[in-house]
């Protein structure tokens, strides 16, 4: 028999009448099937639902429904629910399918479902969620396992799988024996969602449970004193308990109640005040430019980028604040207090330690390369043997003694040219271009300076290539370290490194530049000659 059609109607009938209807039920019972297998006949579901309305429920029918019917239902179920409804409880049983993420109760007229057409095919659960969340804490929905669960799906799987449930909304599952026994353990004077949860013999129980909140309805002459007297004890429970969540709990079950506007004046007003509180504490800190900036560095040096060692707390510090006191367990609001600064100052020394430690092995093995290099090339005293040198290493500790003997080898090499391949060599050098040194080759191919002049070429040639990436670093070094200031402080921290940087003057020479990659090569850092924001973290280390 079909009932959906007169179970439409008596809900239609219920929202748009003056009736105030308190508890709600639908029931969806998918028996019989076009193309797929039917279920077999279940008397329980006709005593769930005579017990659904011995209980006080008005219950709407869809029974052996196609898929736009069970839409309908749906609305006109969700329509009734709305700021109408003390109880929700709304049972299904039928060929359910899922696809791991929502669930769907196939249509009388369904077949072979796949993840592509299930949409058309059959009434997702998440359709439900405003309806039990309107009536939250008193709103259940059941789910009978399908006895006859389908096979051979494509992406989907058969049965109810995981899926989210509403704020408030008790889930049961099983065969319909163990839904029936729950429900209607539950609908016995006094029983909670909590005693479901020990019922030998019932359904599997998820959700929201609670053994404070009486499911039953409460007794009583009229339908709105009820309300009042359930709502008023429930924001007594709520002031006794005194916490956010209690309000925000209250705000879930009685978002228009007696009590609303209270229960959302005093959440703004803890919100503002631990807002206030958080700030204060780190004001209370005194921080001023110096200390902001090695908040930051201690930052960048931890991982968390603040984008700019600069004092100045923007955005970028406090996500990267925030960042890390979510990695340490703390609220990630971005402002720090006493503890907090303390316990990242901690971290941010032993990671120095542990940088400089990796800096000084680093720099032991990379002096050690250096000297065998040298001793196996270099010492040798072979124009060969300098130029293989610097090659490998053009910042190394003999690199000054390789660059002096090779001009003097060229110098003594130019005295014994003749005369003619003596003045094209000096229009050459001169010169110092491309095209001038390949002008020196096609004269003098076999020259004594042909090789210098094809080394000079490549290194040119390599020169043009580095010149793109070399106003890129420039560039990211004047946003790091562009003030005169800045670059005192480098260059002092150079020199007390030993790298010798040239004159502390501010002015970043060839000098600078050779003694920040020697720094950047002992850190692990990109060797660049150019200061970037790691560098500098790295070169404060110190300070």
């Amino acid at each position: 028999m079909r009932f959906f059609w007169t179970a439409l109607a008596a809900v239609l009938m219920l929202t748009g009448g003056p009736a105030m209807a308190r508890d709600l039920a639908l029931v969806v019972d998918q028996q019989d099937h076009r193309r797929l297998p039917d279920l077999r006949r279940d008397s329980r579901m006709q005593s769930m639902i005579s017990s659904l309305e011995r209980a006080g429920f008005d219950v709407s029918l869809a029974n052996d429904a196609t898929v736009n019917e069970l839409r309908a239902a749906a609305f006109s179920f969700d329509t009734g629910a709305q700021g109408r409804a003390d109880r929700v409880i709304i049972l299904l049983r039928g060929h359910i399918v899922n696809d791991g993420r929502d669930t769907w109760v196939l249509g009388q007229e369904a077949s072979s479902p796949d993840r592509f057409d299930i949409g058309g095919k059959g009434l997702p659960f998440s359709i439900f969620q405003s309806a039990l969340r309107s009536a939250a804490g008193r709103a259940v929905l059941a789910v009978i396992d399908d006895p006859r669960p389908l096979e051979n799906l494509a992406d989907l799987s058969a049965g109810s799988g995981d899926f989210a449930m509403p704020q408030g909304a008790t889930l049961l599952r099983g065969d319909s024996a163990a839904v029936s026994r729950s429900l209607n353990a539950l609908l016995q004077d006094g029983a909670t969602t909590s005693d479901l949860a020990d019922l030998d013999g019932g359904a599997d129980v998820s959700g929201f449970l609670s053994d404070a909140v009486a499911f039953e309805q409460t007794t009583s002459s009229s339908a709105e004193p009820s309300r009042d007297i359930g709502e008023i004890a429930y924001w007594s429970a709520v002031r006794d308990i005194g916490t956010e969540d209690a309000l925000r709990a209250y705000l879930n079950r009685y978002p228009n109640g007696l009590f609303a506007a209270d229960a959302r004046r005093q959440i703004q007003a803890r919100v503002d005040d631990q807002e206030a509180r958080i700030r204060a504490a780190e004001q209370a800190l005194g921080l001023n430019r110096d200390r902001r900036r090695a908040i930051q560095r201690d930052l960048a040096l931890l991982g968390y980028d603040p984008r700019g060692i600069d004092g100045v707390f923007g955005p970028a510090t406090r996500r990267a604040i925030a960042a890390w006191q979510s990695d340490h367990g703390r609220e990630t609001h971005g402002y720090l207090d006493r503890d907090q600064l303390a316990v990242m100052q901690e971290f941010a020394l032993r990671r120095a330690a542990e940088l400089e430690e990796e800096a000084r092995r680093r720099r032991e093995i990379e002096e050690a390369r250096d000297r065998a290099f040298w001793q196996d090339s270099g010492s040798r005293g072979t124009e060969d043997g300098y130029r293989r040198y610097l090659n490998a290493f053009p910042d190394g500790i003999f690199s000054d003694i390789a660059r002096s003997a090779l001009a003097d080898i060229e110098e003594e090499r130019r005295a014994e040219l003749n005369a003619q391949e003596r003045d094209a060599w000096d229009v050459a050098q001169d010169a110092n271009t491309v095209e001038s040194y390949r002008r020196f080759l096609d004269e003098f191919p076999r020259g004594e300076f042909a090789d210098v002049a094809r080394a000079r070429i490549d290194e040119l040639n390599q020169d043009e290539q580095d010149r793109e990436a070399e106003r890129r670093f420039s560039a990211i070094e004047n946003a790091v370290a562009g003030s005169t200031a800045a670059r005192l402080l480098i260059e002092r921290r150079l020199t007390d490194l030993g790298l010798k940087p040239g004159p502390i003057d501010g002015e970043f020479t060839e000098e600078s530049r050779r003694a920040l990659r020697r720094f950047q090569k002992a850190r692990g850092l990109d060797v660049t000659g150019y200061v970037n924001q790691p560098t500098m973290v790295q070169l404060l280390l110190g300070r």
